[in-house]
């Protein structure tokens, strides 16, 4: 009988439907699931498509690029997360599969995340170098441990210094290496430890989960361990267990018990090492004695001691060699300065400048007395002019022409040369060698008159 079609779906209306149900179910609409990473590959594009499982079950999810890019780690193969996102349904494959919104690292990979984080900013600020590690001493004579006195690793630690050390000072400071109280407690105990002026600090406790041991990988106390000023040895957990105060410490240690072994020498070693340096001393002090023994031998065996006069004899011919070779010295070097005097002081007399000096001085003896006649001529003709000038100059003076009887008349301050100037009444003003008259015109007479 054949089958009526209509009631059959076709795959693709059964996959919408399906995905229409998914699409419409507020509880897969928020879903928040934990699990394992597998299949992680990082799309050249920033999307994220991996698998999440767990013992029993596998969901695909997907991760788009928006939502990637707020992520504050890369996800990795292996790893454990806290997942928040919403259930679709991929209609090419029929393959449900979860839209990843927020992902988390779960639990202990959270506390690996901040571990790593706190490490890189170390490394970043250069706190990780080996130039700031400092030098533990050899022999230590005081050592500070900051632990927990109620736990078995500070017995074996104490224990350990007594048997290896017994000469150490050890002081212990009871530190919560544990809980809530543990942070502010070792970093307290640590600044007590480094005031104490000890030689070493050992930092310690014994093993544990990654959460027990998690105030050691704190930044405050791994900072506190960095600015030390003692050189300080952490021990902290098993073998395996490497915390942040490891990488900032002067020495790390796998273990408590091995932080004290490296923290002071063994006194069986020290005990054996002086076995051994003795021994080497005294094999060095007979050795020495024998070649001086055997050096005095020779010398008192020695022919020249057994007769000194041939030592006197010798070191008096030496000495006679010497005073002869010194004399031919002596005076071979008194003979080159002579000759080198003379050569100098025949230098000196043909550059004598004397017989120059005499010759200029007789020059301007001879200029000198030269220059004196000439000046005294010279001032006897200059003598002479002048006494001509000045007979000159009295033969027209008016002075002169006043003695021989001649007088001049002015008026007005003015010297009359003209009757045509004066009028009759005028005050004229006569002046004779000696004296003065004063006068009135009375009468003018021209020369035309006269």
């Amino acid at each position: 009988m054949a089958m009526d079609s209509t009631k059959y779906l076709s795959v693709q209306s059964l996959t919408k439907y399906i995905k229409y149900k998914f699409e419409k179910d507020p509880y897969l609409q928020r879903v928040f699931l934990k699990g394992e990473l597998s299949n992680v590959k990082h799309h050249t594009n920033g999307h994220i498509y991996f698998s999440v499982k767990d013992d029993q079950s596998v969901i695909s999810a997907v991760m788009f690029r928006y939502d990637a890019d707020k992520l504050n780690f890369k996800p990795e193969e292996g790893q454990n997360v806290l997942l928040a996102g919403n259930i679709t349904l991929y209609e090419r494959r029929g393959q449900y599969q979860i839209y990843v919104k927020e992902m988390q690292i779960d639990g202990i990979g959270q506390l690996f995340l901040k571990l790593e984080e706190n490490k890189e900013l170390l490394k970043i600020k250069g706190y990780l170098k080996t130039e700031h590690k400092k030098p533990l001493p050899a022999f230590p004579e005081h050592i500070a441990i900051v632990s927990s006195t109620t736990s078995a690793a500070i017995k074996d630690m104490i224990t350990t210094l007594s048997r290896r050390y017994p000469l150490v000072k050890v002081t212990t400071l009871n530190t919560y290496v544990q809980g809530g109280r543990s942070k502010d407690s070792v970093i307290d105990n640590l600044k007590r430890a480094d005031a104490l002026k000890a030689d070493t600090v050992i930092l310690a406790r014994g093993g544990g989960s990654i959460e027990d041991l998690w105030t050691f990988n704190e930044l405050e106390v791994a900072l506190a361990v960095f600015n030390m000023k003692t050189p300080i040895v952490t021990g902290v957990g098993h073998e395996t267990d490497i915390t942040l105060v490891d990488y900032v410490s002067d020495l790390r240690a796998p273990t408590p018990t091995a932080a004290a072994e490296q923290a002071v020498p063994n006194i069986k070693d020290l005990n054996t090492r002086l076995g051994e340096l003795h021994r080497q001393l005294d094999n060095l002090t007979l050795s020495r004695i024998s070649n001086s023994r055997q050096m005095l031998d020779n010398l008192s065996n020695y022919y020249k001691f057994k007769n000194p006069n041939l030592l006197y004899t010798e070191q008096t011919e030496r000495l006679r060699d010497l005073s002869s070779t010194l004399d031919n010295f002596m005076s071979q070097e008194l003979l080159n300065f002579r000759h080198r005097l003379d050569k100098y002081m025949s230098a000196l007399a043909y550059n004598n400048p004397a017989p120059d000096i005499q010759k200029y001085q007789s020059e301007l003896k001879r200029t000198s007395g030269d220059l004196n006649r000439q000046m005294k001529m010279m001032i006897s003709q200059k003598v002479e002019r002048l006494a001509a000038n000045i007979n000159v100059l009295e033969s027209v003076s008016p002075v002169q022409i006043l003695k021989r009887g001649y007088s001049y008349t002015t008026f007005n301050n003015k010297i009359v040369t003209d009757a045509k100037n004066l009028n009759v009444g005028d005050v004229i003003e006569t002046s004779f060698n000696s004296g003065t008259v004063s006068a009135k015109v009375t009468e003018v007479n021209t020369d035309d008159e006269i």
